[in-house]
């Protein structure tokens, strides 16, 4: 069984958890990238705990397991928008009739009673939850979603569960046991110390300091090379120097076509790029082992994105170097941005009234990207304030979204749709499909965008429309709607937990500034914040400490 996954032996870390589920006990995993955790529960699968249902955030990671899977000979499928209903109905045909190993869905897809009933008459022998920090509002990208687990791990039958995660603080796997409602599960750990990177701190002095340590980095990398951005729009524009310097580099972000980012990733994958340059967008489930050099152009917000950033690089136990740029007033833009966004009772109960009230139809809302900013104006708030707030309520179920409806308007001309050969041939068939160029005559839903939207993501197909200038989209309707108007109290303590959000995201940006200006070794900073012992001494492998003989410099 271990050949039909390429593997000669298991890792101690790996076996310990697979003994573990034999014997039908819980298992909390904790694995470095690159540490092996898929195979946890993969194995056990393919050996016979059928059918087993893993939940994952990661449409892009669900698509390569599943595809891998199958080249192996092993029955898998997803769930998710990136699928044809077709494909849907497929999966869950197989799942009911038995032969169908393992199924991949979102949390999101957890939300829908009927998908929990669905599932819970397959009898699941085996459910793993992967990105497993994101059920803790102390763990990195904290998704509502997540919260939901426990109820359908129970509702499913309580099956033997496994959670797994790269990067969890002692109070986050705390939090992981206790909303899964995990039963005494044995906790695996493979050390979170990569001892072939070499971590610096690189400080410059402005901007065109930055432009040129940049530079001089990935010319020099002596192998393919990340380079993490803060905002996408920073990601094009270095990408583009990069090119103009004659480097064969490209950017990557979460606003790109699921076609376009697939493409991007294997031309890196099969080294045809040497340096992408990317949001937190890139990474998950990327297994190029030769990774030389990852670049912070400038700091991340927690010490978790940093690791699993910088644990991108040297996979393959060769010496790398992790790099992170620091300018005279990168932490004070950051404390800035998480500043942002002060959510009141008040503001709550205005936008409730807001959502409640009749709406417009006779100008409708704008493009894709204009209807948060256009709440946020009818507020008198800013647009992170406005996102904030629905997140508060759209969590305590106050509202819900909806198949809003709208028209599509069309910008561009027929002859353009016909002969521009820069087109995504794609997402001009889906505007055809949807009726262009008569499509702004008669009203849409988003779910009829989403079932021919290439990638099965309407928002994202509508923005790709409107930044091509091929389409925009005019919502006749708020694509939410209130379910209930919540007691005074409850807004004053949905206003609390927002409060409390705002100053763990400070706390934990406060430990990546004292990571990056301590006098301290960068490893025994990173290593004790994941609660991890370090012996007295210097590692020789960070800017801190100094060069060890072997390690890339």
């Amino acid at each position: 069984m271990l050949r039909r996954f390429g593997v000669t032996a298991l890792r101690p870390a790996q076996q310990s958890a697979l003994l573990a589920l034999a014997v039908g006990r819980d298992v909390l995993v904790i694995l470095p990238t690159g540490g092996g955790k898929s195979l946890c529960y993969q194995l056990p699968a393919a050996s016979g705990m059928t059918p087993t249902v893993v939940v994952s955030p990661l449409v892009a990671l669900m698509k390569d397991q599943v595809d891998a899977l199958r080249r192996r000979g092993i029955a898998a499928a997803q769930l998710s928008g990136a699928v044809t209903v077709p494909e849907r109905e497929r999966a869950w045909g197989a799942l009911q009739n038995g032969t169908l190993t393992i199924l991949y869905l979102s949390p999101e897809a957890l939300a829908s009673r009927a998908t929990v009933a669905r599932l819970a008459r397959a009898a699941p022998r085996l459910l793993a939850v992967d990105e497993a920090h994101c059920i803790s509002e102390w763990g990195e990208s904290f998704r509502p979603s997540y919260l939901t687990l426990g109820r359908v791990r129970e509702a499913l039958g309580a099956p033997p569960t496994i959670a797994l995660t790269a990067t969890a603080t002692p109070r986050t796997a705390r939090d992981i046991v206790e909303r899964l409602a995990l039963r005494d599960p044995l906790r695996v750990s493979g050390g979170f110390d990569r001892a072939n990177l070499r971590l610096e701190v690189r400080r410059v002095s402005g901007e065109g300091e930055r432009a040129a340590r940049l530079h001089a980095l990935v010319c020099g990398a002596p192998g393919p090379a990340i380079v993490y951005a803060p905002t996408r729009r920073e990601t094009e524009r270095l990408a583009a120097e990069f090119v103009r310097i004659g480097v064969a580099a490209a950017p990557f972000h979460a606003g790109l076509p699921t076609e376009e980012r697939g493409t991007l990733q294997d031309r890196f994958l099969g080294n045809h790029i040497s340096v992408i340059v990317a949001t937190n967008a890139f990474g998950m489930g990327v297994d190029k082992p030769d990774v030389r050099l990852v670049v912070h152009a400038a700091p991340p917000l927690t010490l978790e994105a940093y690791y699993q950033e910088a644990g991108r690089a040297g996979r393959d136990g060769a010496p790398a170097l992790c790099v992170l740029l620091l300018g005279p007033h990168d932490l004070a833009r950051a404390r800035l941005r998480l500043s942002r966004g002060m959510v009141t009772a008040d503001r709550l109960r205005a936008l409730l009234r807001l959502l409640d009230a009749p709406f417009a139809t006779s100008h409708g809302l704008g493009g894709e990207r204009d209807v948060l900013a256009r709440l946020a104006r009818a507020l008198g708030a800013t647009a992170e304030e406005a996102a904030a707030a629905l997140r508060l309520l759209l969590e305590a179920g106050a509202l819900e979204r909806r198949g809003a409806t709208g028209v599509l308007r069309m910008l561009a001309t027929q002859a353009r749709l016909a002969t521009d050969p820069s087109l995504p041939a794609n997402d001009i068939a889906a505007l055809r499909l949807l009726g262009a160029p008569a499509t702004g005559r008669r009203p849409l839903t988003l779910a009829d965008v989403a079932a021919v939207a290439p990638d099965g993501d309407a928002p994202r197909f509508l923005h790709r429309l409107e930044a091509r200038q091929l389409a925009v989209w005019q919502a006749l309707e708020w694509p939410w709607r209130v379910r209930a108007h919540p007691p005074g109290a409850e807004l004053e303590r949905l206003a609390v937990r927002h409060t409390s959000r705002r100053a763990r995201d400070a706390w934990r940006f406060a430990q990546v500034a004292r990571m990056v200006t301590s006098p301290r070794c960068r490893r025994t900073v990173l290593l004790r914040y994941f609660g991890e012992d370090t012996p007295a001494g210097s590692c020789h492998a960070c800017d801190v400490c100094g060069t060890r003989r072997g390690t890339l410099s």
